[in-house]
């Protein structure tokens, strides 16, 4: 499937990795803050640096390619439909420009309600999905994947359609209820993605007790219909194991990488990390310097946080809101004070954190 169908892999990936130019061209006109994640009232919880305009393409970019390889190699002798096959190169393509989109218009303020836009692009998804399910042929990678549709063809054929029905009808809910307030959202996001999943597996054990009652199939046609289509269970085992390891790949590195440096210029300090916005504050806007050996503690409120970098709007009973730009545990720190704000800055090390203290209090002083 792939040696066939190069092209347009080779052109999908490209676009996967488009949002990559507002990172290398929107700086200018990008904050250094942007929000990437929304709450269920609507207003947003998370917060990164441009660069998220890098590494959502590239994780994107990595799972489009690991379920390309896998429909490949699981389902290389089922025909699918074209049309279907054709969805399944560009899905991952969509969602990185309408998430890459979503964000880059939101940090721009031409977006604001984000209840309606989540509504609006679940509502399309639905709808596009719906009319394309009932043309899925039986296959193990994509449709309604349980045990009574993978038994048998027409279990399958029937529970698609009326699974692409339920899906449709799920769709225009959704643009119906764009203009109720956010508070909502839950109530009616939540019931809907269940109806959407519960309703053809009922439909499916009905069909199948259907046919029993019938004497159109039995448990043991049923039984060899999945072992047929599943085969080697071995292969499901490694495929399956292959994308615990992708993933856990890929969770490691967003967890456990990144880094800060401080550099000490002549006029002022400047604080780079991995996934955040850089910080430069000029030597005379430093009010105090404070070196704290056992670290400061905090809730994060907004940023960044993983095993090895806390980033971001913290909060605390001493300091208030304040920034920090730390390395996880309770490490050596240095708190500034800058416009009655603080600003919490670490290194890796304890002797290169009290190297910019020492320096930084030198600069004060003068």
């Amino acid at each position: 499937m792939i040696k066939r169908n190069k092209l347009k892999l080779i052109i999908s990936s490209l676009v996967i990795l488009l949002p990559m130019l507002i990172g290398f061209f929107g700086g200018s006109i990008l904050p250094p803050e942007l929000a990437v994640h929304w709450g269920i009232d609507g207003n947003p919880d998370g917060w990164m640096s441009p660069t998220v305009f890098f590494i959502l393409p590239a994780v994107l970019l990595a799972i489009h390619w690991v379920c390309m390889i896998i429909t490949a190699v699981v389902d290389k002798n089922v025909e699918q439909n074209k049309k279907i096959m054709n969805i399944t190169f560009w899905i991952i393509p969509v969602i990185s420009l309408t998430s890459s989109g979503v964000i880059f218009t939101t940090a721009l303020g031409y977006t604001s309600n984000m209840y309606a836009i989540v509504l609006l692009i679940i509502g399309v998804s639905f709808i596009i999905v719906g009319n394309y399910m009932p043309k899925t042929t039986r296959n193990r990678t994509m449709g309604i994947k349980i045990k009574w549709t993978m038994s048998n063809d027409e279990n399958w054929n029937a529970t698609h359609r009326f699974g692409g029905k339920v899906m449709v009808a799920a769709g225009f809910l959704c643009f119906l209820m764009m203009p109720l307030p956010s508070a909502a959202f839950p109530f009616v996001v939540l019931p809907l993605i269940l109806v959407v999943a519960i309703a053809p597996t009922l439909y499916s054990y009905r069909f199948y007790k259907k046919q029993l009652a019938q004497g159109k199939a039995t448990r043991e046609e049923y039984e060899k219909g999945y072992e047929k289509l599943v085969g080697n269970k071995k292969i499901a085992l490694i495929v399956t194991l292959s994308i615990t390891a992708v993933l856990v790949i890929v969770l490691s590195i967003i967890m456990f990488t990144g880094s800060i440096e401080t550099t000490l210029g002549e006029d002022a300090l400047t604080v780079k990390a991995t996934y955040w916005s850089d910080l430069t504050v000029k030597y005379e806007d430093i009010d105090s310097a404070e070196y704290r050996a056992e670290g400061v503690d905090g809730e994060r409120i907004s940023g960044w946080g993983s095993a090895r970098l806390l980033l971001g709007a913290f909060q605390n009973d001493e300091l208030g809101t304040y920034t920090r730009y730390t390395y996880t545990g309770d490490k050596p720190c240095i708190v500034l004070m800058i416009d009655e704000k603080a600003v919490v800055i670490s290194a890796e090390d304890e002797q290169t954190v009290r190297d910019i203290y020492n320096r930084i209090s030198a600069e004060i002083a003068k």
